[in-house]
C-alpha cells in the first residue's frame, strides 16, 4: 500500500511539474508515458522529460496551450 502513494503522489508532484513547465511555454507532452515516468522516478524523472523536449529528443508537444494575460 505504501509503494501505490508513492507512486500517485510522485506521479502528482510530475504532474504539476510538467504544467508549470508548459505554462512558462518550455512545450513538454503530457501523457501516459511521460505520467509513467515521473511516477516512477519522481522530480529527477518530471527534470529528464523536460531536458529530453527541451533538446528535441522526445516528448516534445506538437501545440503549446498559451493562457490569457
Amino acid at each position: 500500500m505504501k509503494s501505490l502513494q508513492l507512486l500517485l503522489y510522485n506521479a502528482l508532484v510530475g504532474l504539476v511539474i510538467l504544467i508549470l513547465a508548459n505554462v512558462i511555454g518550455l512545450g513538454v507532452e503530457i501523457s501516459i508515458l511521460t505520467l509513467l515516468i515521473c511516477a516512477v522516478l519522481g522530480v529527477p524523472g518530471a527534470v529528464i522529460v523536460i531536458i529530453l523536449a527541451l533538446l528535441d529528443v522526445a516528448f516534445m508537444a506538437t501545440l503549446v496551450p498559451t493562457l490569457p494575460f
